[in-house]
């Protein structure tokens, strides 16, 4: 295609942020996660949330750090010591977490938050990030590096920050770090499967895009945002609440195609990344997003609905 930018493709080891600079992965992580307290010392507590029978307080407990369950130490420390890290049950733990601090306030939950996210930036800014962010270890979708892992969770944190806050007002940096996560998770999960793929998100904030081989390599880069020119690769276009919404199975995706809240360019390069959600059953929303794809790829004419065909 005329224009377009030459492939993207990973060196050979590469493993997407778990081989990108540790200072730059610490600064947009410790970035989201202070983004996200700064919102939970907003935020009245004992509101309901968008998720039925629970408050806002019983949404944002669980994503800190706890005497109970102190987030991100028992993974690194399981990496530093080459023991095979066991995925915690993360219901269990959740009512644990909630059950003991029912009433936490505003500024309790805020300091929660800190803890998880500085815990991270001190891995990440420590002397021996660049080889430990690289070794493999479990995660609740199988074996991912360490710093893949660490940076997944900003998914999970943007998410419970959009249970209960409005989009608008939930900040850029929360929904860049988890735009990035997401994009580098599903991006590892194809390099598991020997899958070749290449792919964008774009939000009117950034743009994150990956690139696969056969080889189980990957990278991941962020990009411009909404002024970026088209690049020529499988993209996936939409606000960062809406196209987190749609990966976490908050919202259905088809409806949101059909209303082009999410535009998408080029569906057989995007449906190239199916297999990789087929083969982990415990993806967030991974049910949402094969039923998705599969929809598009059924019918020819859903690609002049969705804006496939015609851009934008």
């Amino acid at each position: 295609m005329s224009g377009t930018r030459p492939p993207l493709l990973p060196d050979v080891g590469d493993r997407g942020l778990a081989t990108a600079d540790p200072d730059d992965v610490a600064d947009l992580l410790g970035d989201a996660w202070s983004a996200a307290a700064e919102v939970a010392e907003q935020l009245p507590l004992d509101l309901p949330s968008r998720l039925t029978g629970r408050t806002v307080r019983e949404v944002l407990v669980p994503l800190g750090s706890w005497e109970e369950h102190r987030r991100f130490v028992s993974l690194v420390a399981d990496v530093r010591a080459d023991r095979v890290h066991e995925v915690d049950d993360a219901a269990g733990r959740s009512a644990l977490v909630v059950a003991a601090h029912h009433d936490a306030d505003n500024a309790e939950v805020a300091a929660a938050l800190r803890r998880a996210g500085a815990a991270v930036v001190d891995f990440l800014r420590s002397p021996d990030a660049v080889t430990l962010g690289r070794e493999t270890t479990e995660s609740a979708v199988g074996p991912l590096p360490l710093t893949c892992v660490l940076a997944a969770a900003t998914y999970d944190l943007a998410v419970g920050v959009l249970d209960v806050a409005p989009p608008g007002d939930v900040p850029p940096a929360v929904t860049d770090a988890a735009i990035g996560a997401l994009v580098d998770v599903t991006a590892g999960l194809a390099a598991r499967q020997g899958l070749e793929v290449t792919f964008l998100v774009r939000t009117p904030d950034t743009a994150w895009a990956t690139a696969t081989d056969a080889e189980g390599s990957w990278t991941t880069v962020r990009l411009g945002g909404s002024g970026l020119t088209d690049t020529g690769w499988p993209t996936v276009e939409g606000t960062a609440a809406d196209v987190l919404d749609a990966a976490s199975g908050r919202r259905q995706p088809v409806p949101m195609l059909l209303g082009r809240r999410l535009r998408l360019r080029d569906v057989p390069g995007l449906l190239a990344v199916v297999p990789a959600l087929d083969a982990v059953q415990s993806l967030p929303g991974g049910g949402a997003l094969q039923a998705a794809a599969r929809a598009v790829a059924r019918t020819g004419q859903a690609f002049s609905r969705f804006g496939v065909l015609s851009g934008r």
